[in-house]
């Protein structure tokens, strides 16, 4: 029986049961909820910079805000 504290990950893993031990199980949705913060404006700002390299139509590397800098 597996406890709530562990998570499943791939088998490519050194240890032979394939879970890893939530040391803080606590903290995992304040981090799951950081990362989507950090990750969706990431990727908002890749894809208009990866189409904008493509050269579809309205998109240009000035739709990229600069934040002030």
């Amino acid at each position: 029986a597996l406890s709530k504290s562990t998570v499943k990950y791939s088998r490519l893993a050194a240890d032979e049961d394939g879970y890893i031990d939530l040391q803080h199980p606590d903290r995992t949705i304040p981090v799951i909820i950081i990362g989507l913060l950090v990750f969706l404006p990431g990727f908002y700002h890749l894809r208009i910079a990866y189409y904008a390299a493509k050269g579809y139509r309205g998109y240009s590397y000035d739709d990229i805000p600069d934040f002030g800098d």
